[in-house]
């Protein structure tokens, strides 16, 4: 049996500078059996010097580290489906509650805890399109930034936005936190939020290349849900054949760097 892989990768934010590094992988194999896999990323070497440190269950950063089931420090992160708000929240996140995985939660729902400064998302899934020269590179994420918006972006958010409406990107060039800062506004021009900082090497990429950019609202989870999760995005960028999502030194696993 043809073995299948997803992935996800484990993003950690320094709170002094509000830097985000990409530290670790989450794999899911799954083909006659089901097993995961964790590995740290090259992203956890800048990471260190600002004092990132191993994460519980993972002390040695060059291990790879392998279970049947999912490692406590993710599994802690997933609603227990016993809960009996499960089903409305796998449901807020586009996904069935019926057959979604731990994995697909994860990468959806950003894995957060308001005890730390974690978050997890999947690189982009390639679609073939049946173009001898192109696919399709569809990213889904949380949009940030939302509660750092004036009342009236929240309120179009709140009350008027909804699935399907397109979203145009915008380049924020004096952006205080981030010079390479992209946002992402209605088609009235009115500015609700940024594209996670993780993403920026791959938006840039694209960016450069011409990329056909179309940024969609997937999702629209109105009050009381967290405003962290207030809106997912799709993204569909029109990529040549060889493009790779997640390809810079950061993303490369650090047990083979150590290896050279």
């Amino acid at each position: 049996m043809e073995e299948k892989c997803q992935k996800i990768y484990v993003v950690w934010q320094d709170l002094k500078s509000r830097s985000h590094f990409p530290v670790g992988e989450l794999s899911y194999i799954h083909s006659g059996h089901e097993e995961y896999r964790f590995n740290y990323i090259c992203g956890v070497i800048e990471a260190q010097k600002v004092g990132f440190q191993a994460f519980p269950g993972f002390p040695e950063f060059d291990e790879t580290y392998v279970s049947a089931d999912l490692f406590p420090f993710f599994q802690n992160r997933i609603l227990l489906h016993t809960r009996e708000e499960y089903e409305t929240f796998v449901t807020s996140l586009g996904l069935s509650p019926h057959d979604a995985k731990p994995i697909d939660i994860l990468a959806r729902s950003g894995g957060r805890r308001v005890t730390d400064s974690i978050e997890m998302f999947a690189p982009a899934k390639i679609i073939e399109i049946g173009d001898a020269d192109f696919n399709v590179a569809q990213y889904y994420f949380l949009l940030h930034g939302l509660s750092h918006m004036r009342q009236c972006a929240q309120s179009l958010v709140a009350d008027c936005v909804k699935a399907d409406d397109q979203l145009f990107i915008m380049y924020d060039m004096q952006n205080p936190v981030d010079s390479k800062a992209l946002s992402l506004r209605t088609i009235d021009y009115c500015s609700i939020g940024f594209i996670p900082r993780y993403l920026l090497d791959d938006m840039w990429n694209l960016i450069h290349k011409k990329t056909d950019l179309k940024f969609y609202i997937f999702k629209v989870n109105k009050p009381p849900s967290p405003i962290q999760q207030r809106i997912i995005c799709r993204l569909n960028a029109k990529v040549e054949k060889d493009f790779v999502a997640c390809c810079s030194y950061v993303y490369k696993q650090y047990k083979d760097l150590v290896k050279i």
